[in-house]
């Protein structure tokens, strides 16, 4: 039922996005079509998981700061949508569990804004280490992703999507915290590499 309705959201929402903000995408090749995929963007609106569900044909699981889940009607939706919930400003283990099965377990498109919040205009932020277990507890690949966008209407969205991010420095090891803010640091850097990179015309997907 979850991806029938996120199917047929993204073709209603499809066209309309796009007339409102004209859409370019590149590196969507990058993105496995099957298999566990952890998707890592940086994050300045509300619109951005819209921007991104659009862009890619698999339904992305994202996780969500938990307050949207108390608001009635919303939370019916998101849920029905795929979205898990996360308590920000702690180590939600709960969420991160439920990350790490979404990916290793059941082969989905888990996606994570790292910075935790929106930073349109703030510069780039520091990225939860739990971003860092997530990666190192799926093993999965993490792909990084940009938004670049003023958000405004008529406004281009570029999006981008780049190569696998390298966590082999981090393999074959008992990890620890500091691993895990290193891998985060690591994944927030891959993605701000893509700003300014040249982005297509977006078609299908």
């Amino acid at each position: 039922m979850g991806d029938r309705l996120y199917a047929v959201g993204q073709r209603l929402l499809k066209r309309p996005f796009e007339w409102w903000f004209p859409l370019s995408v590149t590196g969507r090749e990058f993105v496995p079509e099957h298999g566990g995929v952890l998707l890592c963007s940086n994050h300045g609106s509300n619109w951005d998981p819209v921007i991104l569900g659009i862009c890619l044909s698999r339904p992305i699981r994202f996780m969500a700061k938990e307050e949207l889940f108390r608001v009635p009607g919303l939370s019916s939706l998101i849920r029905a949508l795929g979205a898990f919930p996360v308590r920000r400003g702690s180590a939600d283990r709960h969420a991160l569990r439920t990350a790490v099965a979404l990916l290793k377990e059941e082969g989905q498109v888990v996606g994570l804004f790292p910075e935790g919040t929106r930073r349109r205009g703030k510069g780039r932020g520091r990225p939860f280490p739990g971003v860092g277990l997530v990666a190192l507890w799926s093993r999965v690949p993490v792909i990084p992703a940009y938004i670049e966008t003023d958000y405004r209407f008529r406004s281009p969205v570029r999006v981008r999507f780049g190569p696998p991010v390298d966590l082999s420095p981090w393999e074959g090891k008992r990890h620890t915290t500091k691993d895990y803010e290193e891998v985060a640091a690591a994944v927030m850097e891959a993605v701000y590499r893509l700003a300014g990179a040249r982005a297509e015309p977006v078609s299908g997907g």
